[in-house]
């Protein structure tokens, strides 16, 4: 992992809150499909606007064709400072293995996908956020989720020209299921002012052990 400007302290503390917040995430996921969900260790680094791009593409690994979903994160009471993205990347694979999961004889329509892609996306962004929102002794307000696009090349998920900082926080957290080639990745980007939000809340946590 690398140091994001965290103390050791720090680092170890919000790698905890991680921990809780996506456990939270696969087991609603997997309530949901009624299978077992495995979790990846998370990731957290911090990125330059310039790195996102291939960060994003050795995070996903090999697949064809990517399709993604945004949803915007921000605090509701105190921090204001505190905001920032969750993006959730699914393999072109997935959606069969859902349409499976989920029971769907017919095959998979533009609007099927959509509503497929915007219910799991709103299953765990919602789980993670609400987690790493409760431990952090704040609240959370969303935007809606949008499709960022479909059937897309990994690097086209995110534009660098049209990123409005230069360095974030990145949390990242994998997500697969067990006999099966369903995947996404989940990323929360904290940019900016928000990297000293986050650590202001945690030497928070700290000073109360």
């Amino acid at each position: 992992m690398n140091n994001p400007g965290l103390t050791e302290d720090q680092r170890d503390c919000l790698q905890e809150i991680v921990n809780v917040a996506m456990g939270r995430a696969g087991d609603s996921l997997a309530r949901f499909l009624e299978t077992f969900i495995h979790l990846s260790v998370p990731k957290i680094k911090l990125v330059d606007s310039v790195e996102l791009t291939s960060s994003l593409v050795k995070m996903v690994g090999e697949v064809e064709k990517v399709s993604a979903v945004r949803q915007g994160f921000y605090s509701t009471v105190g921090d204001t400072d505190l905001r920032g993205e969750a993006i959730i990347i699914f393999s072109d694979q997935s959606f069969l293995e859902l349409a499976d999961l989920l029971a769907y004889d017919e095959a998979l329509s533009d609007v099927t996908e959509n509503e497929l892609l915007l219910d799991i996306s709103n299953i765990l962004t919602g789980a993670c956020l609400n987690g790493l929102a409760e431990q952090m002794e704040g609240e959370l307000g969303y935007s809606a989720p949008s499709i960022i696009g479909k059937h897309i090349l990994t690097e086209d998920v995110v534009a660098p020209g049209q990123i409005p900082w230069h360095q974030a926080l990145l949390i990242e957290i994998n997500y697969t299921l067990e006999n099966s080639s369903f995947s996404c990745s989940l990323l929360l980007l904290m940019p900016g002012t928000s990297i000293d939000a986050v650590k202001q809340k945690l030497d928070h946590l700290l000073d109360g052990f």
